[in-house]
């Protein structure tokens, strides 16, 4: 190689590594994406720092590390290398076992590539190409090296998809040997046997309304008005504090995990299915054991005052959504109801008429509501998605969400008030950046949007307004889902900053404890108090409160992650029998490689990649965030209306890839 080539690739690479004199470190979280490059979140920096493939040393995806800034061309903005590798997320990975050339290795996410060890042990003698395996990595030094320590099944399988994504990012069917040698302690005696010291609502006209399917039942309602037209509404929320104690196997478990993880064929619990749909469940017509949230609410709103007990309970009546609001439409009909539900006619139009007041009121208040359909997945039994639809919620639905609302914001109050002598655990959501909103209204005005001008872009008041004009577009539903994107991520914390989107000063969770970790947390703190039990140190304190709520937080964005992965994985499979078909749909984002589109026929979205484009030769301007024809000078941006036909799928990438058709 000649000098000069030499001294070029020199200054190339010194332009890369060059360092100021003194260098600054970061630590955050990596996530390395399916190109190789990678992303860090450090908490020192503002910005993402972005670490190209050749600087990510032995880091995986969801590891600790430092990083370094290093300067660069800022095609990414602010970029770094990996300095070293702090904290290993896992040791664990999930990939497809690979035969070349008769040597074993296991394929995973982020081009992951693991040697096999242990491929004639007898154990794992069915390990062969094209399996699905969980692999511990024993050595981290290119190339890694590990051992196969469970088998998931054939590739092709479509349930094995499902449970690949599960194992992924952590969750697992069965609970620890020793969190099943606790469950032995509870049956119908143990209780009984708690049912004596607490206060007794057995008596009580208690119902739960949940959707058809559901198999537990974390919440239970009570409502009565009295003669001053005040509501006096009772939450009853499943105690599963007094099953799972604290630093216990279960609790361990429960920790670990976080968050039941729900797939379009199946849950996996954060508890044993023993507590989570038996014994802690509020299952109609047997006694149970509950935390409830008493109120009274006045006819404007307002919670006039609040109380909190250990109780015994005895549902009488299990609603689904779909015959609680039918029950509803009927009473607002002027028909009467029939049969059990007769019994219940003045709690449902109670439950409506309180539902009125507290949305009323909380919207008044700059509550933001979005109010998009869900994508709901239908198997078939073999596991293959057979229909994909957007489900629209019932106004019952609301009836509870609002009543849950109330009771969290009850429990975040009544912890605040006794702060001095342990901290909370708050549900926090910070306010967008300037920045975000100021890109989302120049999409809107592309899209012939007007918004009068303010002077504060941020204020919820303001943004309401944006959405309730973006309702009425025809695109509507895309632009408030490129809207949601400008949000802040909401998550747990000791330190409490409110809930943006929802308008509170004072907000947590207290209502889902079956399903949710920190809502077990926040159950554990209101007992304390109500009890006066003594204050651990070692648990009770700020700093352990708040590794649990940064724990817990980190491991909602997998769940989240998994939900998404799982239902586009079966989009993917349900997509192939599709090629070639032509569908109408609307642009929801603009990339410089092409763009995203989301079909009006199915609720499903693929890509319009440049490179497949035949109709023109696009580029991207990046100003105004859009893809422009140099030919036609026809111009794609987010909310426009395209035409499109299906031409390939990835299973891999889960990528469903689209070209445009003429109109």
């Amino acid at each position: 190689m000649g000098r000069k080539h030499r001294n070029a690739r020199k200054k190339k690479k010194d332009f890369f590594l060059r360092k100021e004199k003194n260098t600054q470190f970061y630590t955050g979280i990596i996530e390395i994406k399916k190109s190789g490059n990678a992303w860090v979140v450090a908490n020192e920096i503002e910005k993402d720092i972005f670490i190209p493939r050749i600087f990510t040393k032995t880091a995986i995806s969801g590891d600790e590390v430092k990083v370094s800034l290093i300067k660069s061309p800022k095609i990414h903005g602010v970029e770094g290398k990996v300095e070293e590798v702090l904290k290993r997320n896992t040791l664990v990975y999930v990939g497809e076992v690979v035969n070349q050339h008769n040597r074993y290795f296991v394929k995973c996410d982020n081009e992951l590539r693991i040697k096999l060890k242990n491929k004639k042990n007898a154990k794992f003698k069915n390990v062969e190409h094209g399996k699905i395996v969980v692999v511990n990595i024993t050595e981290f030094k290119e190339p890694f090296k590990g051992q196969v320590i469970e088998i998931l099944g054939d590739k092709n399988d479509p349930h094995v998809s499902l449970l690949r994504i599960a194992r992924k990012y952590g969750y697992q069917k069965d609970f620890s040997p020793e969190a099943i040698s606790e469950l032995a302690s509870f049956d119908q005696a143990y209780i009984d046997f708690k049912a004596n010291q607490r206060t007794d609502l057995r008596n009580e006209k208690i119902f739960t309304v949940d959707p058809t399917d559901a198999k537990d039942f974390d919440d239970a309602i009570s409502i009565s008005k009295d003669k001053d037209g005040n509501f006096n509404l009772g939450v009853h929320i499943a105690d599963v504090s007094a099953f799972v104690l604290e630093n216990s196997s279960l609790d361990k478990d429960a920790l670990e995990r976080s968050f039941s993880l729900y797939l379009p064929s199946s849950v996996i619990p954060m508890l044993p299915k023993k507590l989570s749909n038996l014994y802690c469940s509020l299952n109609p017509n047997i006694d149970r054991l509950a935390l409830s949230c008493f109120m009274k609410i006045d006819s404007e709103g307002e919670i006039q005052n609040y109380s909190f007990k250990e109780t015994v309970l005895n549902s009488k009546m299990r609603f689904d959504y779909k015959t609680f609001q039918e029950s509803i439409d009927k009473m607002e009909a002027g028909e009467e109801l029939t049969g059990e539900l007769q019994n219940f006619a003045s709690e449902i139009r109670y439950s409506k008429e309180l539902k009125d007041i507290l949305k009323n009121k909380r919207l008044k208040e700059g509550s933001i509501e979005f109010n998009l359909p869900e994508v709901k997945i239908e198997l078939d039994d073999e596991g293959r998605a057979t229909r994909i639809y957007n489900y629209v919620s019932y106004e019952s639905c609301n009836i509870i969400e609002e009543f849950m609302l109330a009771a969290n914001k009850s429990a975040a109050d009544f912890l605040t008030k006794r702060i001095e002598k342990l901290p909370a655990v708050y549900r926090i959501h910070d306010k967008p950046s300037v920045e975000k909103i100021g890109i989302y209204l120049e999409e809107l005005n592309k899209n012939k949007i007007k918004i009068p001008p303010t002077d504060d872009i941020t204020n919820p008041f303001f943004l309401k307004n944006i959405l309730k004009k973006v309702k009425n577009n025809p695109q509507g539903d895309v632009l408030i889902q490129y809207f949601l994107r400008s949000m802040m991520k909401a998550k747990y914390s000791t330190d409490n900053i409110g809930h943006f989107g929802l308008g509170f000063n004072l907000y947590t969770h207290f209502t889902s404890p079956i399903r949710r970790y920190p809502d077990l947390m926040v159950h554990r703190l209101i007992k304390k108090h109500l009890k006066k039990l003594s204050i651990n140190k070692k648990d009770d304190n700020l700093k352990s409160i708040e590794e649990k709520c940064k724990h817990i937080s980190i491991r909602e964005i997998k769940n989240i992650k998994a939900e998404y992965e799982a239902r586009d994985t079966k989009i993917v499979e349900f997509m192939e029998s599709k090629i070639g078909k032509i569908y109408t749909g609307v642009i929801n984002s603009i990339t410089p490689f092409g763009a995203y589109v989301l079909l009006n026929e199915i609720p499903i979205e693929g890509m319009l990649h440049l490179r497949n484009q035949t109709d023109d030769n696009y580029s991207y301007n990046e100003e105004k965030r859009i893809l422009k024809g140099q030919r036609t000078g026809n111009e794609l941006f987010i909310g426009k209306e395209v035409k499109i036909k299906v031409t390939s799928i990835d299973h891999e990438l889960l990528n469903i890839d689209f070209r445009l058709e003429k109109s």
